[in-house]
């Protein structure tokens, strides 16, 4: 009987916590938003200052008539989420990538470098004599040296290489949990690992919040790599493919050019990916 009380007692938990988590279905908007700085930072000196939080905030000030929420969850119960059709967007999501094909985009919001190898500065002189600079990641890749990556982490283009060769190998870590990028940067300062590759600016918000802080981290390097020098990454918020997210991006679309043009959203995009990034504001990508 007490097992019994238990088991129905866990079921009406969970429908009152999934019903709490989603009571707001009937928004116009539902921002889903994760730990990840400095897409999103939620504590510490730059706490709110993320460029996706601004974009979020952006997007509330030019849409002032819509009903708008935030959930905050981890990346991949959002996209777990969107993929089942509920009633959320991604604020900063790769536009045109084939792991994001479930979901409908809006026009661009604004442009990535090219990910590039992030290591050690005393890794960085081996690596540059060893396999270029711009670095070929295609031969780093079939090296020994220990690359971890954050769990699902994609890298557009240079997925294909690292499943060929790097998922395969004993030298492939994933880093989970909350924090999984920081935590990665930590690990690649103290030399757990070798290497891993991201934007640049992943490195940034580490060097300036805690890299620069700690006598035990040893500088980190970011290095170009050859197969992507040219590459461009498009972002864009995503929205579940339903109807409901039809119209979310519809409304988006009807403010994008002030929003991309926003001073608040440009000064915090250039904090964090830096005053040479790419600037689709200033063109009609979409």
């Amino acid at each position: 009987m007490m097992g019994t009380k238990l088991k129905a007692s866990s079921v009406l938990f969970m429908l009152c916590a999934s019903s709490w988590a989603f009571a707001d279905q009937h928004d116009d908007i539902i921002w889903g938003v994760n730990v990840s700085p400095p897409f999103h930072i939620w504590q510490g000196e730059y706490e709110h200052e993320g460029f996706c939080d601004t974009l979020v905030d952006t997007f509330e000030r030019e849409l002032p008539a819509l009903s708008q929420s935030t959930r905050k969850l981890p990346s991949r119960r959002i996209t777990m989420l969107m993929r089942k059709n509920q009633h959320l967007c991604f604020p900063c999501l790769i536009k045109g990538s084939d792991y994001n094909k479930d979901f409908i985009f809006s026009d661009v919001t604004h442009a990535y470098p090219p990910h590039g190898v992030i290591t050690t500065a005393s890794n960085a002189q081996q690596l540059i004599k060893a396999f270029g600079e711009p670095l070929s990641f295609t031969d780093l890749a079939q090296s020994n040296y220990r690359f971890a990556q954050p769990i699902e982490r994609r890298y557009g283009e240079l997925q294909p290489i690292v499943e060929d060769y790097l998922i395969p190998s004993d030298h492939f870590q994933e880093v989970s949990g909350e924090g999984a990028h920081m935590n990665l940067m930590t690990m690649i300062a103290t030399g757990r690992i070798d290497y891993t590759i991201d934007y640049k600016m992943l490195m940034t918000y580490f060097q300036r919040t805690e890299g620069q802080t700690n006598p035990d981290f040893e500088p980190l390097v970011f290095i170009p790599i050859k197969e992507n020098s040219d590459s461009v990454i498009l972002g864009a918020v995503g929205c579940s493919n339903n109807q409901w997210g039809q119209h979310a991006i519809n409304n988006m679309n009807r403010v994008i050019e002030q929003v991309k043009s926003d001073s608040d959203f440009r000064q915090s995009l250039d904090l964090w990916l830096g005053a040479d990034r790419p600037r689709p504001e200033f063109n009609n990508t979409n």
